[in-house]
């Protein structure tokens, strides 16, 4: 027994120094630039939150998610090699559907900005993965309805400019999980997050075909996934 408590604690010595400098050696070989520019682009899946609702992306009130693209360009600056701050500035679409006497599928075209503190998570990985969270703000700059249904047993199909119907400004927050990796003349990023929107975002609410009687409180949520090119200064 004691013979095998040793060679279990030997081994368990063996491991943890070993991987101790591999870790050590990892960092060691580390030459990230402080500076990082680049762009990411992809595509998020939205919805539209009712009222009290707040189960995330839960299908209620007639309300249903859409993909939609967004592409950003970014700087980040490392102040060490386990945290950064990253300045996003970009595109961003979101799109929801309601279901009443209609099917009417709106899109929101954003300018968004997001400011990310970036933190490399400790783990011994060629992929350098990362969390990141931060505000994030959008401004609305054209949103449309387009309106499909069957009128008098005609097809009805028309495309409406509602963006006053929406209000301007939405202030939100970002939380996410990054991987990057060295492609020799760049670094390439992949990234998944969460937007949650804090501001309500319907200003006129008769406007917006929808069942719910709380489709002014609404406000906007959205997963996205994305992959860009990051280039070192």
């Amino acid at each position: 027994m004691k013979r095998s408590i040793r060679a279990i604690a030997t081994a368990v010595c063996a491991v943890v120094l070993t991987s101790g400098a591999a870790f050590a050696q990892d960092g060691a070989g580390e030459t990230e630039s402080k500076l990082m520019v680049g762009f990411k682009s992809g595509f998020n899946l939205a919805d539209i939150r009712v009222g009290a609702d707040t189960e995330y992306f839960r299908y209620q009130d007639g309300a249903g998610k859409n993909f939609a693209p967004q592409i950003h360009v970014f700087g980040r600056y490392n102040f060490t090699k386990w945290v950064g701050a990253e300045l996003e500035l970009g595109w961003t679409q979101n799109a929801f559907t309601t279901f009443y006497d209609r099917t009417t599928t709106y899109r929101a075209n954003n300018f968004q900005a997001n400011a990310l503190l970036n933190v490399r998570i400790p783990v011994l990985s060629v992929y350098h993965p990362r969390i990141y969270v931060g505000p994030s703000y959008n401004y609305n700059a054209y949103t449309y309805s387009r309106e499909v249904a069957t009128v008098g047993g005609f097809p009805y199909d028309r495309t409406y400019d509602v963006t006053n119907s929406f209000e301007p400004h939405d202030i939100g927050a970002i939380v996410g999980l990054g991987l990057q990796f060295d492609v020799k003349f760049a670094t390439l990023l992949v990234d998944t997050r969460y937007r949650h929107g804090f501001s309500r975002s319907i200003r006129r609410a008769g406007d917006v075909t929808a069942a719910s009687q709380q489709i002014n409180k609404a406000s906007f949520s959205d997963v996205a996934f994305m992959v860009g090119l990051g280039f070192s200064l």
